[in-house]
């Protein structure tokens, strides 16, 4: 199976995981799905569990499983990156939730830093 980032190609061995939670749109306030791609089996990151971001292309078999339970990740265009990746979109006014925020600061919804907050997040295999 590959997975394809925003700095290139990575192979990725399966099991692959989703990773969801709520949120709060930041614009309307709606309630949104999010979720994160997570990948145990990642051979160059030397046995650490990587959780994807700015994803640009996804095998067919994923975006299938992923279209069908989160219809909301969408393959969006990103005026802060200048480009397009999947990303979570509010399923009410349809503003993209980037990958900076719910990934890079402690305590967003994808880089937990207690177990109250990790036990927000939902793990499902893609079969």
């Amino acid at each position: 199976m590959g997975a394809f980032m925003h700095n290139g190609s990575i192979r990725i061995d399966p099991p692959l995981y989703v990773a969801h939670t709520m949120i709060s749109c930041w614009r309307c306030r709606g309630h949104m799905p999010v979720i994160a791609l997570v990948a145990p089996n990642v051979p160059e990151a030397e046995g650490e569990v990587c959780i994807l971001s700015q994803v640009e292309e996804l095998p067919e078999v994923v975006l299938r499983f992923v279209r069908n339970h989160f219809p909301s990740f969408r393959l969006k265009y990103s005026k802060t990156l200048g480009s397009r990746y999947y990303a979570n979109t509010c399923p009410k006014c349809g503003v993209i939730s980037g990958d900076f925020h719910l990934h890079s600061e402690p305590g967003a919804p994808f880089f937990p830093t207690t177990k109250r907050e990790g036990s927000r997040l939902t793990l499902e295999a893609v079969p």
